[in-house]
Protein backbone atom coordinates (compact mmCIF):
# COMPACT_ATOMS: atom_id res chain seq x y z
CA UNK A 1 0.00 0.00 0.00
CA UNK A 2 1.00 3.75 -0.66
CA UNK A 3 0.62 4.94 2.93
CA UNK A 4 2.56 1.87 4.26
CA UNK A 5 5.46 2.63 1.70
CA UNK A 6 5.80 6.18 2.99
CA UNK A 7 5.34 5.59 6.22
CA UNK A 8 8.65 2.92 6.02
CA UNK A 9 10.26 5.45 4.35
CA UNK A 10 9.56 8.31 7.17
CA UNK A 11 10.45 5.89 9.50
CA UNK A 12 12.30 2.66 8.59
CA UNK A 13 12.54 -0.43 11.05
CA UNK A 14 16.08 0.40 11.90
CA UNK A 15 15.10 3.72 12.94
CA UNK A 16 12.04 2.72 15.16
CA UNK A 17 14.46 0.13 16.52
CA UNK A 18 16.48 3.94 17.47
CA UNK A 19 13.21 5.60 19.03
CA UNK A 20 12.44 2.36 20.80
CA UNK A 21 15.87 2.13 22.24
CA UNK A 22 16.11 6.07 23.19
CA UNK A 23 12.51 5.65 25.33
CA UNK A 24 13.86 2.12 26.98
CA UNK A 25 17.09 4.26 27.43
CA UNK A 26 15.79 7.70 29.26
CA UNK A 27 13.12 5.70 31.09
CA UNK A 28 15.80 3.80 32.26
CA UNK A 29 17.93 6.58 33.25
CA UNK A 30 14.46 7.96 35.23
CA UNK A 31 14.27 5.17 37.32
CA UNK A 32 17.95 4.83 37.97
CA UNK A 33 17.47 8.35 39.54
CA UNK A 34 14.20 7.67 41.10
CA UNK A 35 16.12 4.96 42.96
CA UNK A 36 19.29 6.72 43.51
CA UNK A 37 18.15 10.24 44.58
CA UNK A 38 14.26 9.73 45.49
CA UNK A 39 11.77 10.71 43.71
CA UNK A 40 11.92 14.80 44.75
CA UNK A 41 10.65 16.98 41.72
CA UNK A 42 9.47 13.72 39.60
CA UNK A 43 6.31 15.22 38.01
CA UNK A 44 7.26 18.29 39.31
CA UNK A 45 6.75 20.66 35.74
CA UNK A 46 3.71 18.51 34.94
CA UNK A 47 2.00 19.26 38.05
CA UNK A 48 2.07 22.41 36.87
CA UNK A 49 0.05 21.81 33.90
CA UNK A 50 -2.43 19.52 35.46
CA UNK A 51 -3.28 22.55 37.97
CA UNK A 52 -4.00 25.07 35.16
CA UNK A 53 -6.02 22.43 33.02
CA UNK A 54 -7.64 21.98 36.36
CA UNK A 55 -8.39 25.65 37.34
CA UNK A 56 -9.59 25.96 34.04
CA UNK A 57 -12.06 23.09 34.10
CA UNK A 58 -13.57 25.10 37.15
CA UNK A 59 -13.38 28.17 35.44
CA UNK A 60 -10.49 29.84 37.02
CA UNK A 61 -7.50 31.85 35.65
CA UNK A 62 -4.51 29.22 35.28
CA UNK A 63 -1.78 32.25 35.94
CA UNK A 64 -2.76 32.42 39.46
CA UNK A 65 0.19 31.41 41.03
CA UNK A 66 -1.68 31.15 44.56
CA UNK A 67 -4.47 29.65 43.70
CA UNK A 68 -2.46 26.80 41.38
CA UNK A 69 -0.42 26.27 44.68
CA UNK A 70 -3.49 25.70 47.28
CA UNK A 71 -4.74 23.11 44.43
CA UNK A 72 -1.51 21.17 44.14
CA UNK A 73 -1.92 21.52 47.75
CA UNK A 74 -5.18 20.02 48.62
CA UNK A 75 -4.39 17.14 45.90
CA UNK A 76 -2.04 16.27 48.56
CA UNK A 77 1.50 17.06 46.11
CA UNK A 78 4.93 18.01 47.19
CA UNK A 79 5.73 20.20 44.42
CA UNK A 80 7.39 23.43 44.03
CA UNK A 81 5.20 25.81 42.20
CA UNK A 82 8.00 28.10 41.40
CA UNK A 83 6.57 30.34 38.64
CA UNK A 84 3.23 28.02 37.87
CA UNK A 85 2.16 27.60 34.28
CA UNK A 86 3.86 29.95 32.34
CA UNK A 87 2.51 28.85 28.96
CA UNK A 88 -0.43 30.60 26.94
CA UNK A 89 -3.63 28.72 26.95
CA UNK A 90 -3.85 26.73 24.47
CA UNK A 91 -1.72 23.81 26.10
CA UNK A 92 -3.67 23.74 29.19
CA UNK A 93 -6.72 23.56 27.20
CA UNK A 94 -5.60 21.12 24.89
CA UNK A 95 -4.57 18.79 28.30
CA UNK A 96 -8.04 19.29 30.13
CA UNK A 97 -9.25 15.93 30.41
CA UNK A 98 -5.98 15.37 32.18
CA UNK A 99 -7.23 18.01 34.90
CA UNK A 100 -10.39 16.02 35.09
CA UNK A 101 -8.07 12.78 37.10
CA UNK A 102 -5.89 12.84 39.71
CA UNK A 103 -2.93 14.03 39.35
CA UNK A 104 -0.58 10.60 39.85
CA UNK A 105 -2.74 9.21 37.49
CA UNK A 106 -2.67 12.06 34.84
CA UNK A 107 1.07 12.45 35.07
CA UNK A 108 1.83 8.58 34.27
CA UNK A 109 -0.61 9.05 31.38
CA UNK A 110 1.08 11.93 30.33
CA UNK A 111 4.98 10.54 30.52
CA UNK A 112 3.04 7.47 28.77
CA UNK A 113 2.44 9.76 25.38
CA UNK A 114 5.39 11.67 25.67
CA UNK A 115 7.27 8.37 25.56
CA UNK A 116 5.39 7.41 22.33
CA UNK A 117 6.05 10.43 20.80
CA UNK A 118 10.12 10.27 22.04
CA UNK A 119 9.90 6.74 19.88
CA UNK A 120 8.48 8.82 17.17
CA UNK A 121 10.34 11.59 16.94
CA UNK A 122 13.51 9.79 16.69
CA UNK A 123 12.49 7.23 14.41
CA UNK A 124 11.94 10.21 12.13
CA UNK A 125 14.78 12.35 12.81
CA UNK A 126 17.20 8.93 12.13
CA UNK A 127 15.16 8.09 9.15
CA UNK A 128 16.72 10.91 7.59
CA UNK A 129 20.30 9.17 7.77
CA UNK A 130 21.40 8.35 4.56
CA UNK A 131 21.46 4.33 4.04
CA UNK A 132 20.87 4.50 7.95
CA UNK A 133 21.83 0.58 9.04
CA UNK A 134 20.81 -1.01 12.46
CA UNK A 135 24.38 0.01 14.32
CA UNK A 136 24.45 3.48 14.09
CA UNK A 137 20.27 3.50 14.28
CA UNK A 138 21.12 1.42 17.97
CA UNK A 139 23.64 4.22 18.80
CA UNK A 140 21.41 7.12 17.66
CA UNK A 141 18.71 5.63 20.01
CA UNK A 142 20.99 5.07 23.06
CA UNK A 143 22.53 8.60 22.16
CA UNK A 144 19.35 10.24 22.11
CA UNK A 145 17.87 8.66 25.43
CA UNK A 146 21.01 9.39 27.21
CA UNK A 147 20.47 13.57 26.28
CA UNK A 148 19.92 15.23 29.63
CA UNK A 149 17.36 17.38 28.34
CA UNK A 150 15.35 14.18 27.22
CA UNK A 151 15.67 12.46 30.42
CA UNK A 152 14.98 15.95 32.73
CA UNK A 153 11.98 16.20 30.68
CA UNK A 154 10.47 12.74 30.98
CA UNK A 155 11.20 12.82 34.90
CA UNK A 156 9.68 16.67 35.53
CA UNK A 157 7.01 16.06 33.04
CA UNK A 158 7.74 18.49 30.54
CA UNK A 159 6.34 19.18 27.52
CA UNK A 160 9.13 19.32 25.86
CA UNK A 161 8.76 15.42 24.10
CA UNK A 162 5.93 16.39 23.07
CA UNK A 163 7.06 19.62 20.82
CA UNK A 164 10.00 17.54 19.53
CA UNK A 165 7.65 15.32 17.92
CA UNK A 166 6.04 18.37 15.87
CA UNK A 167 9.64 19.95 15.40
CA UNK A 168 10.54 16.44 14.05
CA UNK A 169 7.77 15.69 11.69
CA UNK A 170 8.50 19.60 10.58
CA UNK A 171 11.99 18.44 9.80
CA UNK A 172 10.96 15.63 7.62
CA UNK A 173 7.24 16.85 6.22
CA UNK A 174 6.04 18.67 2.95
CA UNK A 175 3.51 21.06 5.16
CA UNK A 176 5.88 21.96 8.40
CA UNK A 177 4.37 25.96 8.66
CA UNK A 178 1.15 24.20 10.38
CA UNK A 179 3.43 22.07 12.57
CA UNK A 180 5.54 25.12 13.96
CA UNK A 181 2.93 27.04 14.61
CA UNK A 182 1.69 24.68 17.32
CA UNK A 183 4.66 23.46 18.39
CA UNK A 184 5.15 27.36 18.97
CA UNK A 185 2.01 28.04 20.42
CA UNK A 186 2.95 25.01 23.65
CA UNK A 187 6.61 26.67 24.36
CA UNK A 188 6.78 29.58 22.37
CA UNK A 189 10.25 29.32 20.76
CA UNK A 190 9.71 27.29 18.36
CA UNK A 191 8.08 29.64 15.81
CA UNK A 192 11.51 30.59 15.09
CA UNK A 193 11.67 27.74 12.75
CA UNK A 194 9.40 30.00 10.27
CA UNK A 195 12.22 32.02 9.70
CA UNK A 196 13.53 29.00 7.93
CA UNK A 197 10.36 28.62 5.66
CA UNK A 198 10.28 31.88 4.85
CA UNK A 199 13.68 32.08 3.17
CA UNK A 200 12.36 29.17 1.19
CA UNK A 201 10.35 31.93 -0.34
CA UNK A 202 7.10 29.80 1.15
CA UNK A 203 5.45 33.39 1.73
CA UNK A 204 1.93 31.83 0.93
CA UNK A 205 2.20 28.87 4.00
CA UNK A 206 4.52 31.24 6.02
CA UNK A 207 1.49 33.49 6.52
CA UNK A 208 -0.55 30.59 7.24
CA UNK A 209 1.49 29.20 9.99
CA UNK A 210 2.12 32.69 11.16
CA UNK A 211 -2.12 32.72 11.23
CA UNK A 212 -2.36 30.11 13.16
CA UNK A 213 0.36 30.30 15.63
CA UNK A 214 -1.73 33.88 16.70
CA UNK A 215 -5.00 32.27 16.32
CA UNK A 216 -4.14 29.58 18.53
CA UNK A 217 -1.78 31.89 20.77
CA UNK A 218 -5.22 34.59 21.07
CA UNK A 219 -8.44 32.85 20.41
CA UNK A 220 -8.32 30.80 23.80
CA UNK A 221 -7.83 34.46 25.93
CA UNK A 222 -11.17 35.45 24.44
CA UNK A 223 -12.79 32.51 26.46
CA UNK A 224 -10.94 31.97 29.58
CA UNK A 225 -9.81 33.46 32.34
CA UNK A 226 -6.00 35.09 32.55
CA UNK A 227 -3.63 36.19 30.01
CA UNK A 228 -0.18 35.67 29.28
CA UNK A 229 0.66 39.02 29.39
CA UNK A 230 0.57 39.89 32.91
CA UNK A 231 3.92 37.37 33.00
CA UNK A 232 5.79 39.71 30.13
CA UNK A 233 7.56 41.39 33.12
CA UNK A 234 8.56 38.22 34.66
CA UNK A 235 9.95 36.74 31.38
CA UNK A 236 12.35 39.61 30.21
CA UNK A 237 13.44 40.62 34.22
CA UNK A 238 16.60 38.98 35.02
CA UNK A 239 16.69 35.80 36.95
CA UNK A 240 19.27 34.17 38.89
CA UNK A 241 17.26 30.34 39.52
CA UNK A 242 19.37 27.54 39.34
CA UNK A 243 17.24 26.21 36.24
CA UNK A 244 17.05 28.44 34.19
CA UNK A 245 20.31 28.19 30.78
CA UNK A 246 19.38 30.50 29.17
CA UNK A 247 21.56 33.86 27.88
CA UNK A 248 19.42 35.60 30.76
CA UNK A 249 20.22 33.28 33.26
CA UNK A 250 23.92 32.89 32.30
CA UNK A 251 24.46 36.86 32.82
CA UNK A 252 21.88 37.07 36.30
CA UNK A 253 24.15 34.79 37.65
CA UNK A 254 26.88 36.69 36.74
CA UNK A 255 25.66 39.96 38.05
CA UNK A 256 23.32 38.97 41.30
CA UNK A 257 23.65 36.33 43.84
CA UNK A 258 21.48 33.39 44.11
CA UNK A 259 20.49 30.99 46.28
CA UNK A 260 23.62 28.77 45.18
CA UNK A 261 26.23 31.23 43.81
CA UNK A 262 27.90 34.62 44.02
CA UNK A 263 28.33 36.76 41.38
CA UNK A 264 31.49 37.22 40.10
CA UNK A 265 30.84 40.95 37.72
CA UNK A 266 28.29 42.14 40.39
CA UNK A 267 26.60 45.30 38.56
CA UNK A 268 26.41 43.74 34.94
CA UNK A 269 23.78 45.03 32.96
CA UNK A 270 21.82 42.29 32.39
CA UNK A 271 18.87 43.24 30.37
CA UNK A 272 20.26 45.55 27.73
CA UNK A 273 23.68 42.58 27.23
CA UNK A 274 20.88 39.72 27.05
CA UNK A 275 19.07 41.46 24.60
CA UNK A 276 22.03 42.38 22.51
CA UNK A 277 23.56 38.86 22.67
CA UNK A 278 20.29 37.43 21.57
CA UNK A 279 19.84 39.86 18.69
CA UNK A 280 23.60 38.98 17.36
CA UNK A 281 23.05 35.62 17.04
CA UNK A 282 19.37 35.45 15.90
CA UNK A 283 20.53 38.18 13.46
CA UNK A 284 23.51 35.80 12.39
CA UNK A 285 21.66 32.86 12.12
CA UNK A 286 18.31 34.69 9.93
CA UNK A 287 21.78 35.84 7.41
CA UNK A 288 23.06 32.90 6.84
CA UNK A 289 19.49 30.91 6.13
CA UNK A 290 18.41 33.67 4.20
CA UNK A 291 21.70 33.60 2.36
CA UNK A 292 21.13 29.73 1.19
CA UNK A 293 17.23 30.35 0.66
CA UNK A 294 16.30 28.00 3.21
CA UNK A 295 18.15 24.98 1.65
CA UNK A 296 19.02 22.31 2.87
CA UNK A 297 15.57 22.51 4.79
CA UNK A 298 16.82 19.80 8.08
CA UNK A 299 19.46 22.42 8.58
CA UNK A 300 18.33 25.96 8.37
CA UNK A 301 15.03 24.56 10.51
CA UNK A 302 17.16 23.14 13.09
CA UNK A 303 19.66 26.44 12.98
CA UNK A 304 16.78 28.66 13.64
CA UNK A 305 14.90 26.24 16.38
CA UNK A 306 18.52 26.46 17.96
CA UNK A 307 18.20 30.29 18.05
CA UNK A 308 14.41 30.28 19.86
CA UNK A 309 16.38 27.76 22.40
CA UNK A 310 19.11 29.55 23.10
CA UNK A 311 17.67 32.82 22.58
CA UNK A 312 14.16 32.32 25.10
CA UNK A 313 14.45 34.65 28.15
CA UNK A 314 13.39 32.07 30.55
CA UNK A 315 14.69 28.20 30.52
CA UNK A 316 15.15 25.29 31.79
CA UNK A 317 18.09 22.81 30.49
CA UNK A 318 15.23 20.66 29.28
CA UNK A 319 13.85 23.02 27.14
CA UNK A 320 17.19 22.00 24.91
CA UNK A 321 15.67 19.24 24.18
CA UNK A 322 15.18 20.31 20.54
CA UNK A 323 18.99 20.13 19.94
CA UNK A 324 18.42 16.73 18.71
CA UNK A 325 17.48 18.53 15.37
CA UNK A 326 20.46 19.82 15.04
CA UNK A 327 22.75 16.72 15.98
CA UNK A 328 20.11 15.04 13.44
CA UNK A 329 21.23 17.28 11.01
CA UNK A 330 24.72 17.46 11.58
CA UNK A 331 25.62 13.32 12.34
CA UNK A 332 25.66 12.40 8.95
CA UNK A 333 27.65 15.28 7.49
CA UNK A 334 30.50 15.31 10.32
CA UNK A 335 30.99 11.77 11.28
CA UNK A 336 34.16 11.71 9.02
CA UNK A 337 35.59 14.99 10.37
CA UNK A 338 37.38 13.79 13.42
CA UNK A 339 37.14 18.06 14.93
CA UNK A 340 33.53 18.65 14.28
CA UNK A 341 32.52 14.69 16.11
CA UNK A 342 34.82 16.23 19.02
CA UNK A 343 33.27 19.71 18.92
CA UNK A 344 29.98 18.50 19.30
CA UNK A 345 30.50 15.53 21.49
CA UNK A 346 31.90 18.60 23.82
CA UNK A 347 28.60 20.13 23.65
CA UNK A 348 26.42 16.82 24.55
CA UNK A 349 29.37 16.64 27.29
CA UNK A 350 28.54 20.13 28.60
CA UNK A 351 25.54 19.86 28.71
CA UNK A 352 25.62 16.17 30.48
CA UNK A 353 27.95 18.57 32.95
CA UNK A 354 25.28 20.74 33.86
CA UNK A 355 22.83 18.27 34.77
CA UNK A 356 25.35 16.51 37.34
CA UNK A 357 26.36 19.88 38.91
CA UNK A 358 22.51 21.62 39.18
CA UNK A 359 22.10 17.61 40.85
CA UNK A 360 24.97 18.72 43.04
CA UNK A 361 23.95 22.55 43.53
CA UNK A 362 24.13 22.81 47.18
CA UNK A 363 27.68 22.52 47.65
CA UNK A 364 29.10 22.93 44.11
CA UNK A 365 29.14 26.28 43.44
CA UNK A 366 29.80 27.39 46.85
CA UNK A 367 33.73 27.40 46.75
CA UNK A 368 34.10 30.91 45.36
CA UNK A 369 32.41 33.37 42.88
CA UNK A 370 34.36 32.30 40.45
CA UNK A 371 32.37 28.86 40.08
CA UNK A 372 29.60 30.97 39.05
CA UNK A 373 30.86 30.90 35.49
CA UNK A 374 30.24 26.49 36.05
CA UNK A 375 26.44 27.29 36.47
CA UNK A 376 25.79 27.47 32.83
CA UNK A 377 27.96 25.30 31.49
CA UNK A 378 25.31 23.42 29.51
CA UNK A 379 24.21 26.73 27.72
CA UNK A 380 27.77 26.33 26.39
CA UNK A 381 27.50 23.08 25.14
CA UNK A 382 24.03 24.15 23.04
CA UNK A 383 26.46 27.53 21.61
CA UNK A 384 28.97 25.10 20.56
CA UNK A 385 26.11 22.33 18.80
CA UNK A 386 24.76 25.38 17.07
CA UNK A 387 28.11 26.40 16.05
CA UNK A 388 28.91 23.07 14.59
CA UNK A 389 25.50 23.40 12.78
CA UNK A 390 26.41 26.61 11.37
CA UNK A 391 29.64 25.70 10.36
CA UNK A 392 28.35 22.36 8.16
CA UNK A 393 25.56 24.90 6.54
CA UNK A 394 28.19 27.24 5.43
CA UNK A 395 30.85 24.45 4.52
CA UNK A 396 27.46 22.08 3.54
CA UNK A 397 27.64 19.29 1.21
CA UNK A 398 26.71 19.22 -2.32
CA UNK A 399 23.03 17.99 -2.30
CA UNK A 400 23.36 15.80 -4.85
CA UNK A 401 26.73 13.93 -3.72
CA UNK A 402 25.57 10.56 -1.64
CA UNK A 403 28.76 10.47 0.49
CA UNK A 404 29.45 12.72 3.72
CA UNK A 405 32.57 14.36 2.56
CA UNK A 406 32.28 18.05 3.15
CA UNK A 407 32.54 20.78 0.28
CA UNK A 408 34.59 23.55 0.84
CA UNK A 409 32.74 26.70 0.59
CA UNK A 410 33.60 28.83 -2.33
CA UNK A 411 36.07 31.44 -2.32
Amino acid sequence: MPETRRLAALMPLPALLGGTLAALVALGRVAWAVQTRGSGGLFNDFYDYWGAAALLNRGRAPYDITALAALQHDAGLQATTGSGYSYPLFFAELIRPLGLLPPRAAAIVFSGCSLIALIAAIALLLGTFPHLDWPTAAVGGVVAGLFPPVIGSLYFGQANLVVLLLLALAFRTVLPEPLLAIAGVIKLYPISGLVASLARRRVGWFAIGLTIFLGLLLLPQLFNPGNLSSRTGYFLSPDTYWSNASINGFLSRLAYPSAWTRPPLPGLPVEPLMIAIVAILALAATALVLTLRGSPWTGCLALMTWVGVVGAPKNSLWNFTPLLLCVAFAWPLARRTPWLIAAGAVGWLLIEAQAQLDAARETAYHAGPQLSWLSSVGLYGALLIGGVTAYLLIARRDPASSGTALRRPSP
